[in-house]
C-alpha cells in the first residue's frame, strides 16, 4: 500500500511539473490522461498521503479517502481545500505529477 513517495516503485517513473492556478486547479498532462483513460468528466478519487496525493480513476466501490472529483473539459482537477491545507499548497505553487501504473502521485515540488 502506498503511503508516501518512498513507497512508489520508481523504476519506470515519469514526472512533470505544473502550477496550481488561482482557483486551486491543476492541469493533468494530456498524455497522462490518455494512458489512464481519463476523459472529460471522468470520475477520480483523491487520497491524501503523508507527502502528496494519490489520484486514480474512481473504483467501483468508491473507496477513495476524499470525495470523488471529476476532470473538467480542459483536463484540470480541482484540488480539494483540505488537501491543499494538509500539504501546504498555495496558489501558483509548483507541483510534481508522477505517472503510476494505475494513477498519479502529486506532491509539492521539492526545491
Amino acid at each position: 500500500m502506498i503511503r508516501t513517495f518512498a513507497d512508489i516503485d520508481k523504476s519506470e517513473l515519469r514526472g512533470m511539473v505544473r502550477r496550481v492556478d488561482n482557483l486551486g486547479r491543476i492541469l493533468v498532462p494530456k498524455e497522462y490522461r490518455r494512458e489512464l483513460d481519463l476523459e472529460k468528466d471522468a470520475k477520480i478519487e483523491i487520497a491524501i498521503l503523508e507527502d502528496g496525493m494519490l489520484i486514480r480513476p474512481l473504483r467501483a466501490d468508491g473507496s477513495g479517502r476524499l470525495a470523488a472529483r471529476r476532470i473538467d473539459s480542459l483536463g484540470r482537477i480541482n484540488i480539494p481545500v483540505a488537501a491543499r491545507r494538509m500539504l501546504e499548497v498555495a496558489f501558483h505553487d509548483e507541483l510534481e505529477i508522477f505517472l503510476l501504473r494505475d494513477g498519479m502521485f502529486i506532491r509539492k515540488k521539492i526545491e
